[in-house]
């Protein structure tokens, strides 16, 4: 067996070298291609979708509107979705704000919500997370009961509540909580904004 180099090998060598250079915000969504690749998936949001759908839904249009343009006081602006802000962020993207987190908890009210089927901050991924958190509560957050959170007659989710600290899993809901299943988004965050308990 020869131990030259495949001109193939070469360049995925080269390429991991590369990539591996990269800030890693960049090899995160380069990565999008790579979860494509494996799944057949275009939309990583929400796992019941393969296909990309618009994040806005009509939400272009409805901006577009001028009873809405005078509503929120726009005049004639052109509305355009622009990255910008996000593209300027993508190194911070990737640094931890645990320490931050644990300081707030201590004081603030926090609610740490998932959907169900999201891909891209998958609820396991949250629980794992929130279970290394070092704050006063973490001890008791560590065994504390999951109980059912009702809309209605609708079982929206389960939620835990240790101190200050509200964790929440939206059912039948992807990473766009607020538009697969915005009566229990607002549900939520009046809850959150009257401190009212979610069992």
């Amino acid at each position: 067996m020869s131990n030259a180099r495949s001109p193939r090998s070469d360049y995925s060598l080269q390429t991991t070298v590369s990539t591996c250079e990269q800030p890693a915000w960049n090899l995160l969504f380069d990565s999008k291609d790579g979860f494509f690749n494996l799944t057949g998936f275009h939309n990583y949001y929400n796992y019941l979708h393969d296909r990309g759908s618009s994040l806005n839904g009509n939400y272009d249009i409805f901006v577009q509107k001028t009873s809405t343009r005078k509503a929120i006081h726009v005049g004639n602006s052109t509305f355009h979705t622009i990255d910008k802000v996000q593209d300027f962020l993508h190194e911070d993207f990737a640094q931890s704000v645990k320490p931050w987190v644990e300081e707030l908890l201590e004081s603030y009210r926090m609610i740490v919500y998932n959907g169900q089927l999201d891909i891209v901050v998958a609820y396991p991924l949250t629980l794992t997370y929130l279970q290394a958190l070092q704050w006063s509560g973490a001890a008791l957050y560590k065994t504390a009961p999951r109980y059912k959170w009702q809309v209605g007659h609708d079982l929206a989710g389960f939620t835990k509540t240790v101190g200050k600290l509200t964790e929440v899993l939206v059912r039948d809901a992807g990473h766009m909580v607020p538009r697969d299943q915005s009566k229990w988004a607002l549900d939520l965050i009046y809850r959150l904004t009257t401190n009212k308990p979610f069992h």
